[in-house]
């Protein structure tokens, strides 16, 4: 229950911190398309496919007391790709849209400014996604959640108008929350929920390519799990940690018009016994919000 307070308390109170004067606030609106399409008489296996995605980065960043700082940030997407298919006769129609991309990231951290080489720091993070899939026999909304409380230091150690580089250290808890999960046993649905705790490090690159209107985007996280609430009920690929690997690249082309590249890799033993890694790339729109 403390873990939901505490993410909960930082979730209602955002609305309240961006209130306040002066922050240092970035917002934008990333919209993209991709379409093709194939005449009836095309020779070939090529089908007709339509995939957008819509994004929103939000980060807001200020200096609370001479010795606390705060740093919060959003991150929104959503994406479904329209494929057309052929049946048995022959007859091509178009499949009902599959989704591509989902994701729901929220984090807040609280940095205490000692001016000494280290900070300490005090982190919450809330990772969801709009529409769970997973099962069959029911939708589920904004479901599975992971909540992750770290606490530790951070060392920032570039920060200037076109480069940025911080790390951080430190003991972090997490739960897993499964909700209506289908027991196959009995057919009723419960909540099912793990938590685990360990050490965590995380590391953000930022590079603006000044005069060019572009920038790169890096973020490695870490996880070494140290217990598990469920270990007597699964094999020991728990103990494995987890590596989470994004870098974006972002370059405005003309007015609102941007070309985007992502890369992300991941490692989650408890998963895929392999790395898994996607890519992205998209020409859309970009809008600046703040």
């Amino acid at each position: 229950m403390i873990k939901y307070a505490i993410t909960l308390t930082i979730v209602l109170a955002l609305p309240l911190i961006l209130s306040g004067e002066p922050w240092k606030l970035d917002s934008n609106l990333n919209f993209s398309l991709t379409q093709s399409t194939y005449s009836s008489s095309w020779v070939g296996t090529e089908l007709s496919n339509v995939t957008w995605l819509s994004s929103v980065n939000t980060s807001a960043e200020k200096q609370l007391k001479p010795w606390l700082q705060n740093k919060t940030t959003l991150k929104l997407a959503f994406g479904q790709t329209h494929l057309q298919k052929t049946n048995a006769v022959g007859d091509k129609y178009w499949a009902k849209p599959e989704k591509s991309t989902d994701k729901i990231d929220l984090e807040s951290i609280l940095r205490f400014t000692t001016n000494a080489w280290l900070d300490p720091f005090v982190a919450a993070r809330m990772e969801s996604q709009f529409i769970d899939l997973s099962d069959n026999t029911l939708t589920r909304v904004i479901n599975p959640i992971l909540f992750t409380e770290t606490a530790g230091v951070i060392r920032t150690f570039v920060e200037t108008d076109n480069n940025f580089l911080s790390t951080r250290f430190g003991a972090a808890f997490r739960e897993n929350l499964d909700r209506d999960v289908l027991d196959a046993a009995t057919n009723e649905r419960d909540t099912y929920s793990t938590v685990d705790g360990g050490l965590e490090m995380v590391t953000e690159y930022k590079h603006n390519f000044s005069p060019i209107d572009a920038n790169l985007k890096s973020r490695l996280q870490v996880y070494q799990a140290l217990f598990n609430s469920k270990k007597d009920e699964l094999n020991e690929d728990w103990k494995s940690p987890d590596m989470m690997w994004e870098n974006v690249l972002t370059a405005k082309l003309w007015k609102m018009l941007t070309v985007s590249a992502t890369f992300e890799a991941r490692y989650e033993k408890e998963a895929v016994h392999e790395l898994q890694w996607k890519q992205l790339l998209g020409l859309g729109f970009s809008f600046s919000l703040l």
